[in-house]
């Protein structure tokens, strides 16, 4: 939800996506989970699934596809 929430929440001019997936990996590592990867092959379903989440923001989708990229 963290990195959703700074990603849609547009706090930058650029770089919204990658500060909140930065964030949310240290958010994770500082309590003991291993971080959210999502390989290259996932990426165009990544991209699709951001692009539902800013239309519904519905973050449903988006968190069960984080899940699955985690290690």
């Amino acid at each position: 939800m963290f990195f959703l929430f700074g990603a849609s929440s547009q706090f930058f001019w650029d770089g919204n996506k990658r500060s909140s997936r930065t964030m949310m990996a240290g958010e994770l590592l500082k309590h003991g989970y291993d971080i959210i990867n999502v390989p290259a092959k996932k990426q165009v379903a990544f991209n699709g699934n951001m692009i539902r989440f800013y239309d519904s923001m519905d973050a449903t989708e988006m968190l069960e596809f984080l899940t699955s990229c985690s290690s």
